[in-house]
């Protein structure tokens, strides 16, 4: 006796009833097979298995289904760009003008589940001094745990803006913080909810450490970088140092090979350089002058002196991008800067 093929279900008439995983099949049934396969291609095998099951059960869907899913993706596409572009308060109202306030909650919910959104993911995406103002009210030691849950960027953003001791303090913490257990985040979530709003969710782990505070200062501001590892080097002074080596420097470029050097030489804006290197040493100096054409050299040193007095702000601003030009050129493999000691030993 023929083994009698599974029937392939009708879809029910109610968009409600779908599951989560049936109404992503319909996703992919009604925006086309090259758009969908981009798509899977993101996924992993196991989630791409269950859509799959479920598009081949799928038959006669309605036009009210479809349209229905393909609503309810648009809504929560347009809510989480708000929440990226403007921060919760902005999308709240916002989609409250649109959708009024019950439905502006409901979406804001499904876009929480949909990116697993935590407290913390709040202040991914809230103004800087709605931030600074909640952190300098906090437990230096909240304030550190928050921070490492931020991305690098914004962790950096939001501690150069800080008062300069607390900044201090949040970087001694975070750079002495091991893993911390979900209660203890929950519980500082919870405070989040309740001092800037936010939506329920389960929390991970923070962890902070060296690495942590170096990321962190190499994408701030070199004031704030200077004045927390003087800080941390009066506190803890091998602290501080595992710190620095972790970091990379304006000054570092002195250590980097030649060949290095020319390369940065070739990606940055000249201009930042004739800034960036006003008031340093002047064997940073020889070091960029010794890699470049006798032309170059001198004008550089011409545009320099012709420069006269500049803030330090500025000075500042001009080493920040070229710091974060070599950092991205690493990324790109396209130099090293990793520093070695000399008890490194070469096969």
């Amino acid at each position: 006796m023929l083994a009698t093929a599974p029937r392939r279900q009708r879809l029910v008439d109610e968009p409600e009833q779908l599951s989560g995983t049936q109404k992503v099949a319909v996703l992919m049934i009604a925006i086309g097979l090259e758009p969908a396969t981009g798509i899977f291609q993101e996924l992993t095998d196991q989630e791409v298995e269950k859509i799959t099951i479920e598009i081949a059960n799928m038959d006669n869907i309605t036009p009210a289904v479809i349209d229905a899913v393909l609503q309810e993706f648009y809504d929560l596409m347009l809510a989480k760009q708000y929440v990226m572009e403007g921060g919760l308060d902005y999308a709240k109202e916002i989609l409250k003008n649109s959708r009024g306030e019950k439905g502006a909650k409901e979406l804001l919910r499904r876009v929480e589940a949909a990116t697993e959104m935590s407290a913390f993911a709040l202040f991914q995406t809230a103004d800087t001094t709605q931030m600074v103002q909640f952190l300098q009210s906090e437990h230096p030691q909240v304030a550190a745990l928050i921070l490492g849950h931020l991305k690098t960027d914004r962790a950096a953003e939001v501690l150069s803006n800080l008062d300069e001791e607390l900044r201090a303090d949040v970087a001694y913490r975070l750079a002495t913080m091991g893993k911390t257990s979900p209660e203890v985040i929950k519980e500082v979530e919870q405070v989040i909810r309740e001092q800037m709003g936010g939506l329920d969710s389960d929390a991970g782990t923070a962890s902070g450490g060296s690495s942590a505070v170096a990321n962190i200062l190499n994408a701030a501001t070199i004031s704030t970088e200077r004045m927390v590892l003087e800080d941390l080097e009066m506190r803890d002074p091998d602290l501080a140092e595992e710190i620095k080596k972790l970091m990379f420097l304006f000054e570092d470029i002195l250590d980097l090979d030649d060949r290095v050097v020319q390369k940065i030489i070739s990606e940055i804006d000249k201009k930042d350089l004739v800034v960036a290197l006003k008031g340093s040493s002047n064997e940073l100096v020889k070091k960029f002058t010794n890699n470049m054409s006798n032309r170059a050299s001198g004008i550089l040193i011409e545009d320099m002196d012709a420069m006269g007095p500049v803030r330090v702000k500025e000075v500042e601003e001009a080493q920040q991008r070229i710091i974060h030009r070599v950092k991205q050129l690493e990324e790109l493999g396209q130099i090293s800067i990793r520093k070695t000691s000399g008890e490194e030993m070469i096969e």
